[in-house]
């Protein structure tokens, strides 16, 4: 990628992220990109690097708000904070923030994962 700062377009084709997404971190303060007098957002190279890091940590299974903090420099997540959902994800490939479009998938998920837990001597 040049210097040239670049639209939230090819800024999500870039990092695989939808525009949607990437207007989310925003509103979550963990991406700030420059704006045009008229309110376009610009995106640089460390926007990219950001938005592709927070991507790897919540495809790792850890939370927004463990994202938060390991960009803060705070540290990983709370102890046990990221195991359901990264056992769900590694196990389902879940990639969305609404994974489960129905409840019959949902009792499936959960069911799958209270045997897990029996397993792993966890209630």
């Amino acid at each position: 990628m040049s210097d040239r700062p670049l639209g939230i377009g090819a800024i999500g084709r870039r990092t695989g992220l939808s525009e949607r997404q990437i207007r989310y971190y925003e509103q979550q303060g963990l991406v700030s990109p420059r704006r045009t007098p008229g309110g376009q957002r610009l995106y640089g190279e460390a926007d990219v690097a950001r938005l592709l890091e927070i991507r790897r940590i919540l495809a790792s299974g850890q939370t927004l708000a463990a994202a938060r903090r390991l960009l803060a420099g705070q540290g990983a997540a709370e102890p046990g904070e990221s195991d359901v959902r990264s056992r769900l994800m590694s196990a389902h490939a879940l990639r969305s923030l609404y994974p489960v479009s129905n409840r019959a998938e949902l009792e499936r998920v959960l069911s799958e994962h209270q045997g897990h837990a029996e397993e792993d001597g966890v209630e």
